[in-house]
């Protein structure tokens, strides 16, 4: 009986003869790279398998997700045909360095996209190493164990006989055919899931009109198109608003309708307005904290870097506006400010104090969980404390308390299991507590307390999801508002989103106001492929149909394309979005001018 040589790089089955040969040696012969193969078809299944069941979807989506990978795996198919195929020594060494570096590159976006729900950005790794503790806090054991297994896949090779070619050729042809089948088939949210897109691909080749920045005549123009000044309420609260990361209007039944992971909230929402259609303006913290903060949602705009937090430090920002009526504005989180340049964006607007992990002793001093931080009892304290200091000054203030236990992956503070049940049952249990000291001392006989999420959890949108929001799924975060001039228990669904928060804060309570009827959603950008992907898109979600369908644009440079149907606002919407990004490039354009005369 004939058997199939199998070179293992340390030893070879040939025939029942076993013996020693170094994977120098192997080399020269012609193998396929057979466990490098079995190993990148076993990660796409194991993606597709966890995005499927994660999204509640079926074996339609799996597959889908699977095609969508396929033009990425019959690239490392094709090298692994060439790498049996050639007769030099050197090449064949080259194709597997290259495969094998391929593949890794493969595995680790596999992971950080089933963490975080986004590509893994390694053209920016950089700007995360100096807190690289939390970069490699989102990789599980499988993550390791997978790691160990590419290492192992590399020495598993087997003779490249005709057999064994025509083997690789019909595993290439396959991928191939499946890449044409999803290209069309697949649907437009599940595109996003692949590693290698074809329609990134093209829209990488296609021709591009020149982007244009906004002329001085254009900035002047819209420069007299601002929107209305920031309304604060009447009686000038003292106002905290706390930020609770990853906050999902899906996991609160008040909010969705399903039972979900926030009873702790649910409960706590019979003390105030809850708005049942609050919307994000992004989908990482960078762009929640940017249009919480900054009064506007995160546009890059002509001129601008795509480093968010440096970019649109720049900016006058909502909380210059409640400055200048009088407030103290602090920011309070058990982060390090460091990370990602938010000590740059919190410098920039003007703040009277902001403080982080390593500017109090306690949160400096106490055990780190996740985010390598303290957890949020440590935080909460800490802003009790600034509470009291801050009501004994003659001036109102505004608190933004940024929080992070909630962050994936889920780590429990206090030791209990790491599931998400038992961290957010957790931190809701602190955030009552928070609720129930600020009431003891009296905040709330002249203050107000607006709880809401950075952004929506990052994870796959599931069914259950869009089946209840639509196209707006993604936007979806609670907004919780408690003070003695709001009703308790009383449920808001107008159209309202982080933007708008601080600068319409007046008119919350005026039920028949409308507030943002038509809220922006400002896609992630990052590099992909080496380049800027996704930098110039939006989508605009209407109240008129409850977000259910999205709008979506471009707006390269100076001009707008609307993607579909163009809507009966887009006019109104338009003007919005030329005034913002113009009075931001002339902001940019006017400061890089003074940094070249000055030097």
């Amino acid at each position: 009986m004939r058997m199939v040589d199998l070179d293992f790089g340390v030893t070879t089955v040939d025939r029942g003869t076993l013996y020693l040969g170094p994977m120098n040696r192997h080399l020269s012969q012609a193998f396929y790279p057979l466990g490098l193969t079995l190993f990148v078809l076993f990660l796409a299944f194991y993606k597709s398998a966890s995005l499927m069941k994660e999204m509640g979807a079926d074996g339609i989506t799996f597959l889908n997700i699977m095609g969508l990978d396929a033009l990425f795996l019959s690239l490392l198919f094709l090298i692994a045909l060439l790498q049996s195929s050639t007769r030099l020594k050197s090449l064949r060494i080259l194709f597997v360095l290259i495969l094998f570096s391929l593949t890794l590159f493969y595995l680790v976006d596999s992971f950080v996209l089933l963490a975080l729900d986004t590509h893994a950005s390694l053209f920016e790794i950089g700007r995360y190493t100096p807190e690289f503790g939390v970069v490699l806090s989102f990789f599980d054991i499988a993550a390791y164990l997978a790691l160990f297994l590419l290492l192992v896949s590399v020495f598993v090779l087997i003779k490249a006989t005709p057999v064994v070619k025509k083997a690789g050729l019909v595993l290439l042809v396959v991928s191939l055919l499946a890449t044409g089948i999803t290209a069309v088939s697949a649907p437009l949210p599940l595109r996003s899931y692949a590693i290698l897109s074809p329609h990134d691909l093209l829209e990488r080749i296609r021709p591009q009109q020149p982007v244009l920045a906004y002329s001085e005549a254009e900035m002047a123009f819209y420069a007299g198109l601002r929107p209305a000044a920031t309304l604060i309420p009447p009686t000038r609260p003292n106002i905290i608003l706390l930020v609770i990361e990853s906050l999902s209007s899906i996991n609160s039944e008040k909010m969705s309708g399903r039972p979900g992971l926030l009873d702790g909230f649910d409960k706590l929402a019979e003390e105030g307005v809850l708005f049942r259609n609050f919307f994000a303006n992004h989908q990482a913290s960078e762009g929640g904290l940017i249009a919480l903060l900054g009064g506007f949602p995160p546009m890059h705009f002509p001129t601008a870097t795509p480093y968010m937090f440096d970019e649109f430090a720049t900016q006058a920002s909502v909380i210059a506006e409640y400055q200048q009526q009088g407030y103290f504005a602090e920011f309070l989180t058990s982060a390090d400010l460091s990370f990602i340049g938010l000590d740059h964006f919190l410098s920039g607007l003007g703040l009277d104090r902001s403080r982080g992990r390593d500017d109090v002793v306690a949160m400096k001093l106490a055990p780190r969980v996740v985010q390598d931080a303290p957890s949020d009892a440590y935080l909460y304290t800490e802003a009790l404390k600034s509470v009291k200091h801050l009501t004994t000054a003659n001036q109102p203030f505004l608190l933004v308390i940024a929080s992070t236990s909630t962050h994936l992956p889920y780590i429990h503070p206090d030791g209990g299991p790491d599931t998400p049940e038992a961290v957010w049952d957790w931190s809701m249990q602190q955030l009552a507590a928070f609720h129930s000291r600020l009431s003891q001392s009296g905040f709330f006989e002249h203050g107000m307390l607006l709880i809401t999420g950075d952004h929506r959890q990052m994870r796959p949108l599931t069914y259950a999801e869009i089946d209840r929001y639509g196209d707006s799924a993604r936007a979806r975060v609670p907004l919780l508002v408690i003070g003695n001039e709001y009703q308790r228990g009383r449920i808001d669904d107008r159209f309202f989103q982080q933007s708008d928060l601080l600068r319409m804060l007046g008119k919350i309570n005026h039920a028949a106001v409308s507030l943002s009827p038509q809220t922006i959603w400002i896609e992630r950008y990052n590099r992909k492929y080496g380049r800027i992907a996704l930098i110039n898109t939006m989508s605009i979600f209407d109240e008129a149909d409850q977000g259910r369908h999205e709008y979506r644009l471009k707006v390269p440079g100076n001009r707008i394309e609307w993607q579909d149907e163009k809507p009966e606002f887009a006019r109104r919407l338009e003007t919005r979005i030329h005034s913002q990004r113009s009075l931001h490039q002339r902001v940019r354009s006017s400061l890089s001018s003074r940094s070249a005369e000055n030097h």
